[in-house]
């Protein structure tokens, strides 16, 4: 629209008037009108045009009394259009008609139907920047026809093609435009030249569209329209005229001369890549057309390298659309010559005999130019490729690229990829020849040498690019003179790291020998916590604060009967989270309650979310809650709450609306329930006031500053007299916020305890507490061994405040190839140790131990979380994306800066992702309020052909991805029944999660090729497709890298035999229907630690289980025949016994058994009432967990006398055995003086 420039003296436009009279009628307006309306407003568009081309013409006469009639037709309009209401028919019909009259009477006046005139407008008196204007005015006419295109019955073949002219030419516009300071002739001449032939081909269109009123084909003359735009298209816009052909070459020279000249390019435009691959398009299009329609003969013999040229432009466009704007900044002024020269080269090409002897030179010289071209469009196509790339690596890239270079030399045997092949051998010998440097920089000998980790990434950043080279080959998507080059650079490029790191190494042999003993963490990455300075943590500790935790605990069990919201409100790091979590689960606490849950807003509240997770804490997880609407969700928590004494910890509420959508839910029955509330922000704690005033949580003094410090230093160590002092100073430092002091803890931990170490941190530490908190997490980062950097960034995937599973989480990391394999360990335990490190820096905090003493969740503090979602983006590593976001392709969001991010974390809906480059690693997807299934087609190898890592948890998808064969992990829900046989082309496949929505799905048995697979894990119950038919198949299948299985049904012998093939197999759940126990298929999985047994009925007789097992659950089992077989497993610690039957209701535990056990749960046994244990049982449990154990007397005194026991936790039973756990409290207590004993009594 540009009357708003012209007619300025207009206080409304119609337009505005038309789009409110369709806003306000919305659906109610009828379709005669509505059509009508629309044809309105695009004559009103088509006048706007006209005005603007008068306004700058320099005919001052041409067409005067009609331009008055326009705009008094325009100031009419407005004044009409705004009492349209009173008779809409009538007033849009009489508008039409005024039209229809002004149209006329311009196309007969209008000097374009006696002749095209060229005579150049004069921009200089409209006061506007020539480029700007230009490209605003063809944006203009582009837009009006590609509107009135869509229109069937008034389009034509001719306004089609003008348009696709128009819209090249706008490409060449906007390659020219801003990028001038004082405009030459030839620019002037050439935005001047597009203002006429735009305006003209508008005019033509408008003047000959019909009224659509009752006479609306008296002014109908397509064939005249026809004919002048085919005339327009054919003179005045293509290069053919040789008049036309000048104005092109000469502003492009123009631009050439001054770029050759070095002067400054005033280029500012952040769609600086969709502009200059917008132009390569018009050139492209120009050269196909010169080879169809050119009539000079040389062209015939030029076909080869005309072909070449346009496989090239193809190339560049496509670099171009994925070059950051950070790479353009580097590579623009190459580009720009590279293009015009192309540009140059291209318009010569057509016949010119006025330049016939500058075209044979052209002719004569284009094959060396076009190596030019290629060698240019080469650095900036690899200069794209490594912009995107991130510039933290995980060390693990080069042992997957080995692995895949093994596979594609035994893949491709055709004669075609020999040379490549020859190539990649040679690329392949020098990247084994340096994994003895890449395994040094894992178990972190080189960390204060920066040099030798800059070499490191160069060798992950090669890794990336001969990936994308073998890809590239294979399915032809870069052409291949460019790969060969590319693949003899990188050759060069790693022989010359490779003698790097010798010479480095050989040059400082004897100083590495005290930089290994001087380094911040000698300890290797892959040992274990307990061998470190770490002290090992059951919780988070709490240090301080024990006024506070007494006064909120008096609060929690005495005061008043009303329900009280106790709010604990504090800065963040302050602790209030951790006080909150103990509160939570303090013994006395937890025996107070009937129903205990809790939940975390975060800023991104979802009332559906906080919901969910307070009733599967009060009830149990049911699969039939994530069906239920949100109004029934809190009208159920509502319902299941009343009349029960409660507690429920809402933790990190950011707004007091929040408070106010969630209050209804909690009912005051008189009967001193609590709630316990967290927050930053005090008004929100006022808010929410019942009872009790906040509190407002305040900083540790100096000596509960150097307590927590020196705890999480030394731990039951002493501190020597010397670090004392400089001790306290720290501690003094990080000004009582309890995240600054073990941060800093965290930091001292790895570094060598000397008074001079400890100097230099203290000296770093600022007096601000929260720049000193920003400051510390900058510097912990900056602590981090090389490897431990992207495991420490990528927890930005996740959201805030969740609890992350540690299996998961390792699975990721090894996924992404974040890992270095070692011949003694397997990933999954030297990722183990990653976490243990970066828990042991207090970077990540334990959330959950797990049965078997391990860690089962972890979670991150919210400011590391917002460090590692800033510095992940900032290092190209990942992008985050917010559920709100507008996920938009013109939007600063997908900036070229950010659109190739190699992993992308979207809480948002999935439909979008198909707008992301082809690049991208990662995708990991969150969408709680999803309604309905998600196509995969979606993510077409054409959009994610590099994707190894697809994260669609909570994504209900309809199909499986099995073009992306670069992918290592996957994991989903599905609404299918069965898993797609397709399966087996992910043939590197490491992981798959799979969440049926319908409780079975069907395995095919093509899973059984899937040999790279180590973690198959279906959350429901799965069965093979038919093993019978199978036989040959698993004769030759071995899964020697499956370690996990979950959760496979067996029906019978042959189903379970299956797992004969799994010799490393080392967690298994499973269930047996309608059969035995497979003793001989069991005692046969001798690495098996984990198993979770399920029979369908009570009765089995086992005879052996595997006999390495840690942990074991068994579910429908008869006690009398397990006792003998579990009794004596030399290494069980954990046993969990679920609804297991005991012969006469007793269960009888002789000496000398379950010697190793730590942990029993018995669990819904009705049958159990009475338990006899003998002095020797159990010599080393530590915790009992008995839960619906209804008719169970009592718990045996045996207990009492355990010197390891910890705690005794009781759910849900009889009230004798609550009393026996009481005594056995007494016991411990007063007896064993065990006082850290707890017992917790839940009911």
């Amino acid at each position: 629209m540009f009357s708003g420039e012209y007619l300025s003296s207009k206080k409304h436009h119609p337009l505005d008037f038309l789009q409110r009279i369709e806003d306000e009628w919305g659906s109610y307006m009828p379709e005669t009108i509505k059509e009508r309306i629309y044809l309105l407003k695009t004559e009103f568009k088509f006048m706007d045009i006209f005005l603007s081309i008068q306004s700058f013409t320099d005919e001052p006469n041409m067409l005067k009394n009609v331009t008055q009639k326009v705009h008094a037709l325009f100031q009419d309009s407005a004044f009409d259009v705004s009492k349209i209401y009173q008779n809409l028919n009538r007033l849009t019909s009489l508008l039409q008609n005024k039209i229809r009259v002004t149209k006329m009477e311009i196309r007969a006046n209008y000097s374009f139907f006696s002749g095209i005139s060229l005579k150049l407008p004069s921009l200089e008196k409209s006061g506007v920047d020539n480029s700007k204007f230009v490209m605003k005015f063809i944006n203009g006419v582009v837009q009006n026809l590609h509107e009135l295109a869509e229109i069937d019955d008034l389009c034509s073949r001719e306004i089609q093609e003008v348009l696709k002219e128009l819209k090249l030419l706008k490409s060449l516009v906007g390659f020219l435009s801003n990028r001038w300071c004082a405009e030459p002739q030839s620019v002037r001449t050439f935005f001047g030249h597009v203002l006429v032939v735009a305006g003209f081909a508008a005019m033509v269109v408008w003047l000959c569209m019909p009224s659509y009123d009752n006479n609306r084909d008296q002014d109908l003359v397509p064939g005249e329209m026809n004919f002048l735009l085919s005339y327009l298209v054919r003179m005045r816009i293509k290069p053919v005229n040789p008049c036309i052909h000048k104005i092109y070459v000469d502003v492009l020279q123009a631009l050439k001369w001054k770029m050759q000249s070095n002067l400054s390019m005033n280029i500012q435009n952040v769609y600086v890549a969709e502009i200059e691959a917008g132009f390569v398009e018009t050139l492209m299009h120009n050269l196909e057309e010169i080879r169809s329609i050119s009539t000079l003969s040389r062209i015939e013999f030029l076909n080869h390298q005309m072909a070449t040229l346009v496989e090239m432009l193809k190339f560049l466009r496509a670099s171009l659309i994925h070059l950051p704007t950070l790479g353009l900044e580097f590579h623009l002024k190459d580009i720009d010559t590279v293009i015009i020269d192309v540009g140059l080269l291209v318009y010569s090409l057509y016949d010119s005999k006025e330049q016939e002897e500058v075209n044979q030179r052209l002719f004569i010289d284009l094959p060396k130019s076009i190596q030019h071209i290629k060698e240019v469009i080469f650095l900036v196509s690899r200069k794209a490729f490594q912009s995107n790339l991130p510039r933290v690596h995980g060390l693990g890239c080069v042992d997957f690229l080995l692995n895949n270079l093994k596979e594609f030399q035994d893949r491709y045997k055709d004669s075609h990829y020999s040379f490549v092949k020859s190539q990649l051998q040679v690329i392949q010998k020098e990247l084994e020849g340096l994994q003895p440097f890449l395994k040094d920089v894992a178990e972190e000998c080189y960390n204060k040498h920066e040099r030798l980790q800059h070499c490191a990434a160069l060798l992950n950043g090669k890794a990336y690019e001969v990936e994308y080279i073998v890809d590239a080959f294979i399915r032809k998507g870069v052409p291949e003179w460019c790969l060969v080059r590319w693949l003899f650079d990188i050759i060069k490029e790693v022989i010359l790291i490779k003698e790097e790191v010798t010479k480095i190494q050989e040059k400082e042999l004897f100083k590495f020998a005290f930089v290994l003993h001087d380094t911040l963490d000698t300890t290797p990455a892959h040992i274990s916590s307990e061998s470190t300075n770490t002290p090992r943590m059951t919780g988070e500790e709490i240090v301080g604060f024990e006024d506070v935790m007494e006064k909120l605990r008096e609060q929690l069990i005495r005061g008043t009967k009303q329900l009280d919201v106790i709010s604990v409100v504090g800065m963040p790091g302050l602790g209030k989270t951790t006080v909150a979590n103990k509160l939570y689960s303090d013994e006395l606490v937890v025996s107070r309650f009937d129903i205990r849950a809790k939940c975390c807003v975060s800023q991104a509240y979802s009332r559906r979310s906080v919901l969910l997770s307070i009733l599967r804490d009060a009830i149990g997880e049911s699969p039939t809650l994530t069906k239920l609407s949100t109004d029934v969700l809190a009208d159920q928590l509502r319902k299941t709450l009343l009349w029960k004494r409660y507690l429920i910890l809402v933790d990190d509420i950011w707004e007091a609306s929040v408070w106010d959508d969630l209050r209804c839910c909690f009912h005051d029955s008189n009967n001193a329930s609590r709630i316990i509330l967290t927050t930053q922000h005090a008004d929100v704690a006022e808010n929410a006031k019942s009872v009790s005033d906040p509190l407002h949580l305040r900083i540790l003094n100096d000596d509960e500053s150097w307590k927590l410090l020196k705890q999480k230093v030394f731990g039951e160590e002493s501190c020597s007299v010397l670090l004392s002092n400089v001790g306290q100073e720290i501690a003094n430092k990080c000004r009582g916020l309890p995240l600054s002091i073990v941060l800093v803890a965290g930091m001292l931990t790895k570094m060598e305890k000397s008074e001079q170490c400890w100097k230099q941190v203290a000296m770093n530490l600022c007096t601000n507490v929260l720049s000193n908190s920003k400051a510390i997490i900058e510097q912990s980062y900056q602590n981090l061994p090389y490897h431990l950097k992207p495991c420490f960034l990528y927890f930005g995937v996740f959201l805030e405040d969740k609890e992350i599973n540690i299996s998961i989480l390792t699975w990721l990391w090894i996924s992404e190839g974040f890992i270095k394999s070692r011949d003694d360990k397997s990933l999954e335990d030297i990722a183990e140790g990653y976490l243990e490190n970066l828990i042991g820096r207090n970077l990540v905090m334990v959330a959950k131990w797990g049965s078997g003493g391990k860690i089962k969740t972890c979670r991150i503090h919210d400011l590391l979380l917002y460090f590692c979602k800033e510095r992940a983006k900032e290092k190209n590593l990942l992008l985050w994306m917010k559920r709100d976001q507008n996920v938009n392709t013109s939007s600063s969001i997908y900036s070229h800066k950010q659109l190739v991010q190699r992993r992308m974390s979207i809480n948002s809906q999935v439909v979008d992702l198909v707008k992301w480059s082809s690049l991208v690693g990662t995708v990991r997807c969150r969408e709680d309020r999803n309604k309905g299934s998600f196509s995969i087609v979606q993510f077409s190898h054409i959009y994610f052909r590099f994707l190894k890592v697809l994260n669609l948890e909570f994504i209900v998808i309809d199909s499986f991805p099995t073009e992306l064969v670069y992918l290592r992990y996957f994991a989903a829900r599905t609404s299918q029944k069965s898993i797609t046989s397709s399966i087996v082309n992910l043939r590197n496949l490491e992981t798959l999660i799979v969440k049926p929505m319908g409780g079975k799905l069907i395995l095919p048995l093509t899973l059984l090729k899937m040999v790279k697979l180590r973690h198959l894990q279906i959350y429901s119950k799965a069965h093979f497709s038919t093993l019978n038919a199978a036989e040959e198949l698993l004769e030759n299948s071995k899964f020697d890298n499956l370690i996990t299985l979950s959760s496979p049904t067996f029906c019978c012998v042959r189903d379970a035999e299956l797992m004969l093939r799994t010799p490393n197999l080392r967690k298994l759940r499973c269930s047996f229907v309608g059969w035995g126990y497979p003793s001989h298929v069991m005692s046969s999985l001798t690495r098996l630690e984990t198993l979770s047994i399920k029979m369908d009925s009570c009765g089995s007789s086992p005879s052996n289980f595997p006999p390495n097992l840690k942990k074991l659950t068994l579910s429908n089992f008869t006690m009398y025949w397990l006792q003998s077989s579990i009794a004596m497993l030399p290494n069980l610690q954990v046993l969990k016994l679920v609804a297991v039957f005991f012969s006469k209701a007793e269960w009888e535990v002789t000496s000398d058994k379950f010697h190793q056990l730590k942990v029993l749960k018995v669990v819904d046994c009705p049958c159990f009432k009475k338990w006899n244990v003998s002095d020797d049982a159990f010599p080393r449990l530590e915790h009992l967990v008995l839960r619906r154990c209804r008719y169970l007397e009592a718990i045996p005194s045996r207990f009492g006398d355990i010197t390891s026991l910890i705690s005794i936790e009781v759910k849900s039973c009889k009230e004798s055995l609550v009393k026996s756990a009481m005594v056995i409290r007494e016991s411990q207590v007063e007896e064993m003086q065990n006082y850290d004993f707890k017992v917790f009594i839940h009911k």
